[in-house]
């Protein structure tokens, strides 16, 4: 609210502040480093795309002729920290867990960067995400 004041901008009480993550979003940049690997791309042929409504996210892309890949569940945020509560995912390890992601929404570019480690995967990943607005 001080920050608020300070600008010249007070909230109505009830007033809710806009979920900045909220609608669509097409992935537009990847970069997944493994222990043996670094695999950059940002020339994607078939993005993920992903949905956010105010508490739900999910997301899935076109990866054969008859296969798709997809996952989805809840997310909560809180600065600049994103967390989603896998609920469903392609990759067995990540159903039932949270991954919390060091975010950054600029204009229409979302950013997100985190590290996911089970058994069989050690990935640090950084993805780049447009809005889509039509």
């Amino acid at each position: 609210m001080f920050a608020g004041i300070a600008f010249g901008q007070t909230l109505q009480k009830g007033a809710t502040v806009e979920n900045p993550y909220e609608g669509t979003w097409e992935v537009i940049y990847t970069k997944f480093v493994y222990p043996d690997t670094t695999i950059e791309n940002n020339q994607i042929v078939n993005p993920n795309v992903k949905l956010l409504t105010k508490k739900h996210f999910a997301f899935g892309r076109q990866t054969g002729k008859n296969q798709v890949l997809g996952g989805g569940g809840e997310y909560t945020y809180d600065g600049d920290t994103y967390t989603e509560h896998i609920k469903y995912h392609y990759y067995p390890g990540m159903a039932g867990n949270s991954l919390e992601m060091k975010s950054k929404i600029e204009g229409d570019l979302w950013t997100i960067s985190y590290v996911f480690k089970d058994d069989d995967l050690s990935i640090e990943g950084t993805e780049t995400w447009k809005r889509i607005t039509e």
